[in-house]
């Protein structure tokens, strides 16, 4: 009964991060400017959790270990679920110009962000998915240690971090469905966010592979953005 409440919270809690972006995030042209920096501290609060918790150190006191478990990804994949439903729940409406989107516009906002969910989980399977969030009876993946295997082939042949490329879009492409300040400044933070994480993600690849990373870098130069960055 637990694994089966597990598969439906983590599964569903998979899509908080999309679904967040097709409702949209709130508009109200009388609310104060104040409401920016409430918005912006919400977020880094909900970032910085995010941040050390992937931290080999926070592993090592917590659990006693930097390489990742199932249990160590399941209490990561609740804590980030949760605290991203509370910053979608808690944040407050911005001011400022908006446009009416079209339905057709809607539409095709609609079907780029699908599109571009169906890129940040590279066509998985429910398998594939449950060994990310961990699912009990499950093998780990996406880790920065080596027990899991490096993924280079496919999308992550031509950039390191194709999931997060992907985020990107659905930040922005959700940009066609809501057209208005606070899902722009969620569109920016949400980006940045997942950008500003390579670094410490790679810096902890690095460590945990060593030479088998630093091939991996040279044969793939670009981190999300072929011919960009």
């Amino acid at each position: 009964m637990a694994r089966g409440f597990y598969w439906l919270f983590s599964y569903l809690g998979l899509m908080t991060f999309s679904g967040a972006f097709l409702m949209g995030f709130r508009y109200d042209p009388a609310a104060p400017a104040s409401n920016v920096v409430f918005d912006v501290l919400l977020f880094a609060a909900f970032f910085g959790i995010h941040i050390a918790m992937t931290m080999p150190a926070f592993k090592r006191a917590v659990f006693g270990s930097p390489s990742g478990t199932l249990s160590e990804r399941r209490i990561y994949v609740s804590i980030a679920i949760l605290s991203w439903i509370a910053v979608w729940a808690l944040h407050r409406p911005l001011p400022g110009p908006a446009f009416d989107s079209p339905v057709w516009l809607q539409y095709v906002g609609t079907c780029a962000v699908l599109l571009s969910v169906v890129a940040f989980f590279e066509f998985a399977t429910f398998e594939g998915l449950g060994s990310l969030v961990g699912l009990p009876g499950s093998n780990l993946s996406h880790s920065t240690g080596t027990e899991t295997p490096l993924l280079t082939e496919g999308a992550y042949a031509q950039v390191r971090h194709p999931m997060y490329r992907a985020a990107c879009l659905i930040c922005f492409t959700s940009l066609l469905i809501h057209p208005n300040p606070c899902q722009l400044l969620f569109a920016i933070l949400a980006s940045l966010a997942f950008l500003g994480f390579i670094p410490f993600e790679e810096r902890n690849l690095l460590r945990a592979r060593g030479e088998q990373y630093r091939a991996y870098m040279q044969r793939t130069p670009y981190r999300a953005f072929r011919g960009v960055w």
